[in-house]
């Protein structure tokens, strides 16, 4: 259902993202609508995240189509978190350099964070969690993750400060906070994306 300008808008988009990640169009078609969709953009914005992608790729040690795939995984989650995608582009490229994590894994990861975040945010999360109770278990272990106003810091600095401060801290404290973070399902997915 796209006009005509708009599919040419998209199908241009997808092309440039197949050539510069050497993959299919319709395997770049299906992460760049999955982005879109998740961050609710229009086709005449679809040039502009194939050269953000562009652009971080080329300078990052993650490339474009890690970065396609790694976004297409949290896009929707992201930006319900109010996460932009600058902001994500840089997480995901900052991940995937430093740990060499299958994209997929990344996104996922950053995907149960940023929803468990969400979740206690608007009262409880599905294992009985607290904001409360979230909040303090994360300043016990350094992190915190309320302002000065008491309000929800943004996401994607409270993953960078717990990025920044993984490698200081013992296995124990990795696994207690990356279960605070993620919960028990999940915490697995958030160890292995700062390790």
């Amino acid at each position: 259902g796209l006009a005509a300008d708009d599919v040419k808008k998209m199908t241009e988009a997808t092309v440039m993202g197949a050539n510069i990640a050497g993959e299919s169009t319709e395997e770049m078609s299906n992460l760049l609508t999955s982005t879109m969709n998740g961050y609710k953009m229009s086709a005449d914005e679809a040039l502009d995240v194939t050269d953000k992608l562009s652009a971080v790729g080329a300078s990052t040690a993650a490339d474009f189509y890690e970065l396609a795939t790694g976004m297409s995984k949290v896009a929707s989650m992201a930006n319900a978190a109010g996460i932009d995608i600058d902001k994500l582009n840089a997480q995901l490229a900052t991940i995937v350099s430093v740990t060499k994590e299958a994209p997929e894994s990344v996104g996922t990861a950053l995907k149960t964070s940023y929803a468990r975040m969400t979740s206690i945010q608007a009262g409880t999360d599905e294992e009985g969690v607290s904001l409360g109770q979230y909040t303090e278990k994360m300043a016990q272990m350094g992190i915190n993750v309320l302002d000065t106003n008491n309000k929800l810091r943004d996401m994607g600095e409270v993953i960078e400060e717990v990025g920044g401060k993984w490698g200081n801290m013992s296995r124990e404290q990795q696994v207690a906070l990356a279960q605070t973070m993620a919960g028990t399902r999940q915490y697995n997915n958030l160890i292995a994306l700062f390790d």
